[in-house]
């Protein structure tokens, strides 16, 4: 009877880690999320309702972060520009935005 106790509580035991490993989502970390350049580095961090982009010193200071409600999809640093292509995320619409590459703050958008 000890036997067929301890076989059930080990099966319950390993179904009730199965099924708390499935529920457990980590983001996955794209190098694309990371860009290193000579002035300092910069970041997309991804949530669920929106995503951000941070720029930080090589002392690791934060200099700027700006928020985008809509889903970075693609960016590019040029020059003294960040170019950021973003997705709505009801899945509508695109946009093409630049930002100052220093301050963060946002030149232009077009949908």
């Amino acid at each position: 009877m000890n036997k067929i106790r301890m076989l059930i509580l080990a099966l319950f035991l390993s179904i009730a880690a199965a099924a708390s490993a499935r529920e457990f989502h980590d983001y996955d970390f794209d190098q694309e999320k990371m860009l290193c350049v000579e002035d300092g580095i910069y970041i997309i961090s991804t949530f669920e309702t929106q995503d951000k982009i941070a720029a930080y010193s090589y002392l690791g200071h934060k200099i700027w972060e700006r928020p985008f409600f809509a889903k970075i999809t693609s960016w590019q640093v040029i020059n003294n520009y960040m170019i950021v292509f973003s997705k709505d995320r009801n899945g509508y619409k695109t946009y093409l935005t630049c930002l100052n590459r220093f301050t963060g703050d946002m030149l232009w958008q077009r949908p």
